[in-house]
């Protein structure tokens, strides 16, 4: 095992999802040397997991910071994606379906909506309510998040951006408040910028840092049928659970919220869960097959307020992580902010919401 990993970087990213990912193109482009590390495969953990739905679900549940953040990376998604495929060849299909949210006996749809929508600058349509009341919103789009993942990867790898996967953080080291660099199971990196990117394990990773993130593991499971093209144009959200087609006629039915920890296992009981709530809002999928079943870990924290920025008395340590649901979502918006935070340039959104503090009280 060796005992120093090359240090010909200036920025360390740990943590291979949407974020880290999409942070280190973002850095790399702007001049920078790259290293990202993972404890497993690249791509492959809660950005791999989710149904692609680039919105918050339900936004009107979300205080301004979520909001901010979403509204400014779903503007920004569109230009994304198609700058991704034309330069690694590999389409991240992003769509823009519109999502309609068909009222339920948990999730009622607000009788302000249409004014709450407005004041975020959202075309928001109700639709009649003769049997369920229904919300239009247009502005939802969804992206196919492996082939995302894939082109993020393959565009890493284009711009020189070093990537280590299953390779472990066990502890950092600093002299004073500065950072110095950090010890792997692949043995020492000496670096001196650092952002945490691992989602659901970042607070396990940060933990001597005193910094006391309110970031936990949250299962969701998801069902993926074998429909055929055109059998729903539209995502479509019912009482906490959502499907989403893809253009080849598959459609995911997702999702649970589970707290078990870590534990990826998935369950008799989501299956029948997922399975029913899909037949129940698309008859023609009762014959449809089954194709498969898997979980992932979302980043659970209060309000699904991520934190970005510095850890504090760590200087040169930085974090993005806690985005629960909206890692995929709200990933252009972090990365802006991780560039601006690395590189000195204007931030593009006051970031004071999400801070990190000790312990944390802004929320």
């Amino acid at each position: 095992m060796p005992t120093e990993i090359s240090a010909h970087t200036d920025v360390l990213l740990i943590g291979a999802g949407a974020i880290g990912l999409l942070s280190a193109i973002k850095l790399a482009e702007a001049g920078l040397r790259v290293t990202v590390l993972d404890q497993g495969h690249i791509g492959q953990e809660a950005s791999w997991a989710g149904g692609g739905i680039l919105s918050p679900l339900y936004p009107w549940r979300y205080p301004p910071a979520l909001l901010s953040l979403a509204l400014y990376s779903m503007q920004r998604y569109c230009s994304l994606t198609s700058r991704l495929a034309k330069q690694t060849g590999i389409d991240p299909e992003w769509i823009p379906s519109g999502l309609l949210i068909l009222e339920g006996e948990h999730e009622k749809i607000p009788n302000d909506v249409l004014a709450w929508g407005a004041r975020w600058g959202l075309d928001w349509r109700l639709g009649p309510a003769e049997k369920t009341q229904t919300l239009w919103c247009p502005e939802v789009a969804q992206v196919r998040n492996p082939r995302l993942l894939a082109a993020m990867s393959a565009r890493c790898r284009q711009l020189g951006v070093v990537l280590h996967e299953n390779t472990a953080v066990t502890r950092f080291r600093r002299r004073g408040e500065r950072l110095e660099g950090v010890e792997t199971t692949a043995g020492f990196m000496p670096i001196e910028r650092i952002v945490v990117t691992a989602g659901a394990w970042s607070e396990k990773i940060l933990a001597e840092t005193g910094s006391h993130l309110d970031i936990i593991p949250v299962r969701g499971q998801i069902l993926l049928f074998q429909g055929k093209p055109g059998v729903l144009d539209t995502i479509l959200m019912h009482d906490n659970h959502y499907l989403v087609p893809r253009r080849d006629g598959l459609v995911l039915a997702g999702s649970t919220s589970e707290y078990v920890g870590f534990d990826k296992s998935t369950t008799n009981k989501a299956r029948e869960e997922l399975l029913s709530f899909t037949i129940k809002m698309l008859p023609d999928l009762a014959q449809a097959p089954v194709l498969r079943q898997w979980s992932g870990l979302r980043p659970g924290s209060q309000d699904s307020i991520p934190y970005i920025g510095p850890i504090p008395e760590w200087e040169g340590l930085f974090v993005a992580a806690g985005h629960f649901r909206y890692g995929l979502t709200n990933a252009p918006a972090t990365a802006d902010i991780l560039v601006s935070l690395l590189t000195g340039i204007p931030l593009p959104l006051d970031i004071a919401p999400y801070a990190v503090l000790t312990p944390r009280s802004a929320h």
